[in-house]
């Protein structure tokens, strides 16, 4: 198995983590990214009835291009907000316009992650259903990881070969992820016949 996540943080830097092996033959791991979020500040009002309705009018809609991508993230962590009493929702709905994906955490504390997401155009929602006054300002952070590899994130060690039962190292590290921004890549693993898992990695310079 491979791990979900990794974090980091440095303008550059490394991390190592463990896969383990469930088959015997070629292996490989690919780094793609970092990519700096995108960072949309707006201001949303106060939904009356609380109820998320795509099309009432309180909520803002973004909608975001997706081509080739590994992963497609949104993130409003509580420090987008002004404070802990407002409680603002994300949901997410798929190209064929199917909402396949929601975060309506108490206050607001929310994620969205889409791994090997459709090609074609999503649509993001930020629902105002507590804004603790007429209307919130908000952060709102995204991402698309291409699913090709490449960027400023390296693996510079790996297996070359999978043997069942066997645990390998896996050595990244990068340069050039900007102070103040929050950065998002992954690593890709491979045997003969194509990817068999992603490892998000993490490296947070806020």
């Amino acid at each position: 198995g491979v791990p979900d996540l990794v974090t980091g943080s440095g303008e550059a830097g490394s991390a190592s983590f463990e896969v383990g092996f469930g088959y015997d033959g070629p292996y490989t791991a690919a780094a793609h990214g970092l990519e700096p979020a995108t960072v949309t500040s707006e201001t949303v009002v106060q939904d009356p009835d609380q109820a998320f309705n795509p099309g009432d009018g309180f909520s803002n809609v973004y909608t975001v291009t997706v081509s080739d991508a590994a992963i497609l993230k949104f993130a409003m962590p509580p420090e987008a907000v002004a404070s802990g009493d407002v409680d603002l929702d994300l949901f997410l709905y798929n190209p064929v316009g199917v909402q396949v994906a929601s975060s309506t955490n108490g206050g607001t504390d929310e994620v969205i992650e889409i791994i090997d997401p459709a090609d074609g155009e999503w649509t993001l929602y930020v629902h105002g259903w507590q804004t603790a006054g007429p209307s919130a300002d908000y952060d709102l952070y995204g991402w698309v990881v291409s699913a090709t590899p490449g960027g400023n994130l390296s693996v510079d060690n790996a297996p070359e070969t999978a043997v069942v039962g066997n645990v390998g190292t896996v050595d990244v590290s990068w340069t050039g992820a900007t102070t103040g921004q929050w950065h998002l890549g992954a690593v890709s693993h491979s045997d003969g016949g194509g990817l068999i898992g992603l490892t998000r990695v993490e490296v947070d310079n806020r």
